[in-house]
């Protein structure tokens, strides 16, 4: 599958898309799904399953380039060794911050008032400094993603880039 303009416009916007809903479920999750169990659950679950497609998503678009398709998808990933870092660490600490909130949301069932431990405080002001390089390394990838070179068959240039090493 070749990925054309208009297939590469609709992955960027979607990946835009995941972003802003992400954006969204961080500024406004935790005042949602305020001593709502349900709700907090449902909403940790699509935020983290978003995580998991805006990845597949760069494979997708990673799968589709010439560069990949000839064998040498490493001219494009040591551009994006950041991302990847960045995408595998913030799901790792959202994951854990969300399993801790379900987690106080159990132990405090009784109670009306929940109060977070300091612990827990620090690694969601973490996960929340995360998700600024976690936005920032994604759409940047998204441009290094567009770059032509990837795209056509500039086998001239991939043989130069294979050659670099």
């Amino acid at each position: 599958m070749k990925l054309t303009l208009q297939r590469y416009s609709w992955l960027v916007a979607l990946q835009l898309a995941l972003l802003a809903a992400d954006l969204l479920f961080n500024a406004f999750g935790s005042w949602i799904s305020r001593n709502k169990l349900q709700t907090a659950i449902f909403c940790f679950v699509i935020q983290d399953a978003f995580i998991i497609v805006e990845y597949l998503l760069f494979t997708l678009a990673l799968h589709s380039t010439c560069v990949y398709q000839v064998g040498a998808s490493h001219i494009i990933l040591r551009n994006c060794k950041l991302f990847l870092f960045c995408i595998t660490f913030y799901f790792l600490l959202s994951a854990s911050q969300h399993s801790w909130i379900v987690y106080q949301y159990r132990l405090s069932a009784s109670e009306t008032a929940q109060q977070w431990p300091l612990a827990l405080y620090a690694l969601a002001v973490i996960q929340r400094m995360m998700s600024v390089f976690y936005y920032y390394t994604s759409k940047s990838t998204a441009l290094i993603m567009a770059d032509p070179r990837y795209k056509e068959e500039h086998l001239d240039w991939i043989a130069e880039q294979l050659g670099d090493k």
